[in-house]
């Protein structure tokens, strides 16, 4: 559980970073227009913070991996790992780093991010809930859900909380 917390922690200041970086575009120099053809000042910025913080991600985890004897064991393990489940792993990475860029650009257009942070919140709840309903009563996957309601009435209080905060 520590580490759930350290991490949740980690990645609402990595948030309250990119809404600083991103959202003050007067700071940064970026509203003079001289980006280039058909991209805005706010675009720009998003979209270099986004490929900076996702190469210093990649250079992260290559350093763990090159630095830590036991990392690099595990890296050298993969070779017996089956295509497939390599494909599937590559591919929910594709998607996560899509939903990274998408996140980004609503925490660089809104003018508070706790809000952005309670909405994706909110709606990872939800998109939970959605996916093992559907993985147990579709596939046959996984276990049963219970208190679907009491679930569903808190999204519910999260959502109208949200709404009323940015009417």
């Amino acid at each position: 559980v520590r580490c759930v917390v350290l991490g949740e922690l980690l990645v609402c200041l990595y948030n309250m970073i990119l809404h600083q970086a991103t959202f003050a575009l007067e700071s940064s120099g970026a509203e003079d227009g001289n980006l280039g053809p058909g991209v805005s000042g706010d675009t720009a910025s998003t979209m270099r913070f986004f490929l900076i913080s996702r190469a210093a991600n990649g250079l992260t985890c290559a350093a763990v991996f090159i630095l830590l004897p036991s990392f690099r064991h595990h890296a050298l393990a993969l070779r017996s790992v089956s295509p497939a489940f390599v494909l599937a792993a590559f591919a929910g990475e594709c998607l996560s780093m899509v939903g990274v860029c998408l996140v980004s650009f609503s925490y660089s257009a809104f003018y508070e991010p706790s809000v952005v942070n309670a909405a994706e919140g909110g709606l990872q709840q939800l998109f939970n809930l959605l996916f093992a309903l559907t993985s147990h009563h579709v596939l046959g996957w996984g276990r049963a859900v219970d208190q679907v309601s009491v679930k569903c009435v808190s999204f519910a209080l999260v959502a109208t909380g949200l709404t009323l905060s940015t009417a």
